[in-house]
């Protein structure tokens, strides 16, 4: 037999013994990797599960704090409205004030003036002591202011100026 013969046997089964290792050892390590691919996709759909319920749960607070500035901003409105109609009614009382006191400015000399007219005619008396008191007082010598009261003692002395360089003392 030759060596060539012998060996060939041999080398066909180191061969095929090799072959059969590595596929074992490839099918072993695409078993890992398939296994750690596994995990590796099962933490990461715990973790999106997780993101999920927290995106949920800030959503809701954000729905939440909405609803609270709404309401708010109902209440601002509110307030707004109530200062806006106190600031229209007391403009409109201002205004109403300010005219009711010009309406009686206005008023006050007609109202003066129908009391005068209004009241009796004085007596014949009365007219002739106006009459008198009126002539005395545009005369060049006046009868009734000329008679003076003699200053007491106690009043203080007021000369009247009878020509312009006497001056009153």
């Amino acid at each position: 037999m030759n060596l060539n013969q012998i060996m060939l046997p041999f080398t066909m089964m180191i061969v095929t013994l090799s072959i059969a290792g590595c596929q074992e050892s490839d099918d072993t390590r695409l078993v890992e990797m398939s296994e750690r691919h596994e995990l590796r996709q099962a933490e990461q759909t715990q973790q999106a599960n997780q993101l999920h319920r927290e995106f949920t749960a800030m959503q809701r607070e954000v729905q939440a704090e909405r609803t609270a500035i709404g309401q708010q901003r109902d209440l601002l409105e509110v307030d707004r409205r109530s200062v806006a109609s106190e600031r229209r009614f007391d403009s409109l009382t201002a205004a109403a004030v300010i005219n009711i006191g010009l309406w009686l400015a206005c008023l006050l000399p007609l109202v003066i003036a129908w009391l005068v007219l209004r009241q009796p005619q004085s007596s014949a008396d009365d007219q002739a002591i106006i009459d008198v008191m009126l002539e005395d007082l545009v005369a060049d010598k006046p009868r009734l202011l000329s008679q003076r009261p003699k200053a007491s003692s106690n009043s203080p002395r007021i000369r009247v100026a009878s020509s312009p360089d006497d001056e009153p003392t």
